[in-house]
């Protein structure tokens, strides 16, 4: 087989994946994608490297763990739908990386608008400015500052749009918003649960024009860090638990855990096709004390329900993975949910995943309307009430889900 190495036909190529796949819709974003030259924002990366439907990774910290990276061209792609730029437009961008997500801001603004790409260390700042400069992009500035404090010395911006994972709503971004502006911003819910919301003023509230499944690298050295710990899991194999600080977790005890004797506990639900996880996720994030967990990797025993890994509740030094066997019925090939759980509260904390997957069910899982959202900060947050089960409150925001029930 012939490997491809002309950029412009591997560009086209990515654009036609990203239009059939649905998350390229609008002509504009469309021409963006076919005008910027993703394989000059990485310059190691070779060229099917650059543009495969895969993250390009650009800076690890001193652990080796990834901190900056260019996106995976469809979650670019769905966030810049998200964001709807506009000729003329100002934007901030937080989370500059290699410059490539700025560079199609540019084009989307492009006449009479301009983009700021901020990020907190310099060595990405000036790599972003001098690939910018490369490709042309003389509408993007990018800037050493923290994306959370903003640029209010440029403000007020048309749009912001983080490319960074927060734990918060950054109050002080929501000033420097122009009238009618948009907020983009992957924000996690509870623990490793994630979304890309699109906020827009509503009064003195915030609500949702569209919000999508993503998770980001989180932010760093701001006043909006979020505080993520990787635990080596015990034992064999290269499992590890991602943890967050808001969690209640037995961070110590819980590292040996998956060397417990497991229980098995088996729910009513099957998923058939490509029926999806993400509003099961969103349900328990909300619902279970501590969210849901990513938990990678791979041992001996493990019984995870995707290849990559599993979904898990924590509590203290107790976790419940979610787990699951393949069957056949009348309608098809079908996945039964189940639960594995390891620790001192194993068989409670599996039972309670599984009362609340069934509570799931019975509002009518994957049937219902997609949920909405609305956010407050400040004395505004007492405006928005619902279900406690339906409310997320935060150090500086209230997140609250509008779930609705099968009629």
């Amino acid at each position: 087989m012939t490997t491809v190495t002309d950029p412009d036909e591997l560009r086209e190529a990515l654009v036609t994946s990203l239009v059939d796949g649905g998350h390229l819709r609008s002509p504009e974003v469309i021409a963006a994608f076919r005008a910027v030259e993703r394989h000059r924002f990485h310059l190691d990366a070779d060229l099917p490297a650059a543009y495969a439907g895969d993250i390009v990774p650009i800076k690890h910290d001193d652990k080796g763990d990834m901190i900056s990276c260019i996106s995976t061209p469809s979650v670019i792609a769905t966030q810049l739908e998200q964001l709807d730029a506009a000729p003329g437009h100002k934007i901030l961008e937080a989370g500059a990386a290699s410059g490539y997500n700025a560079a199609l801001l540019g084009q989307l603004v492009a006449p009479g608008g301009h983009v700021w790409t901020v990020d907190v260390d310099r060595d990405l700042v000036d790599t972003a400015q001098g690939n910018l400069e490369l490709v042309g992009a003389s509408n993007v500035t990018a800037v050493l500052a923290d994306g959370a404090v903003g640029l209010p010395e440029h403000a007020p911006f048309d749009r912001v749009h983080f490319t960074v994972g927060a734990a918060d709503i950054p109050v002080k971004i929501l000033d420097q918003l122009a009238p009618g502006g948009r907020l983009v911003i992957p924000m996690r819910i509870r623990g490793s649960i994630s979304r890309s919301f699109a906020f827009e003023r509503d009064g003195q509230t915030w609500r949702t024009v569209s919000t999508e499944m993503m998770t980001f690298v989180p932010m760093r050295k701001s006043v909006g860090t979020d505080v993520r710990t990787m635990l080596d899991m015990a034992g064999e194999g290269d499992v590890k638990l991602e943890t967050y600080s808001e969690q209640e977790v037995d961070r110590d005890g819980i590292r040996t855990v998956l060397s417990q004797p497991p229980v098995e506990v088996f729910t009513d639900l099957k998923f058939y096709g490509s029926q999806t996880y993400e509003w099961l996720y969103l349900y328990l994030a909300y619902v279970l004390p501590n969210g849901l967990s990513r938990m990678p990797g791979t041992r001996p025993g493990l019984r995870p329900n995707f290849g990559w890994g599993s979904m898990t509740a924590l509590d203290g030094d107790t976790l419940a993975y979610l787990t699951k066997q393949e069957g056949e019925d009348e309608h098809g090939k079908f996945w039964h949910v189940g639960v594995i759980g390891h620790g001192p509260r194993a068989k409670e904390l599996a039972d309670q995943v599984v009362t609340e997957i069934h509570a799931w069910t019975e509002r009518g899982a994957n049937e219902v309307p997609e949920p909405s959202f609305r956010m407050a900060v400040g004395d505004a947050r007492h405006q928005l009430t619902a279900d406690p089960r339906c409310v997320i409150d935060k150090p500086d925001s209230r997140l609250v889900v509008d779930w609705q029930r099968r009629t």
